[in-house]
Formats: C-alpha cells, structure tokens, sequence
C-alpha cells in the first residue's frame, strides 16, 4: 500500500481530474499513470474510492446529476 505522504502530494484538483478523466472521460490507466507520475496500486486506489473516500463519494454524486443531464 502506498504510504500516506506519497498519498498526501496529490492536491485535491488532481484527485478529482484523475476521477473526472478516467470515469466520463474514458483515459486509460496508463494516460493516468503517465499524466500524474503516479503508480498502479495508488492510481487504483484514487479511482475505486479505497483513498480519498469522501472526494470519490463526491465525485459519485456529481457525475449522476452530469449523466442525467445528457
């Protein structure tokens, strides 16, 4: 498991462009891995909502209403 100070250097704007990207957008897990600099496990991680759950459960939330909007 990635360490919490490896964690920590994703500032929030990252988080959720790695969301936005990967779950409306349909980049790939290597785009991601290049764009962020960022490994496998902790790429995961962000995108299954294992870290960082309440940006992933607000996440959730926001990409409803952009689905129900189309």
């Amino acid at each position: 498991m990635p360490s919490s100070e490896y964690l920590a250097k994703f500032s929030d704007d990252d988080v959720y462009t790695m969301l936005y990207l990967y779950h409306l957008k349909g980049k790939s897990l290597e785009d991601l891995k290049c764009r962020f600099s960022i490994g496998q496990e902790a790429l995961q991680g962000f995108l299954g909502g294992w870290h960082r759950k309440e940006y992933y459960k607000s996440f959730k939330v926001v990409e409803k209403i952009l689905q129900d909007e189309k």
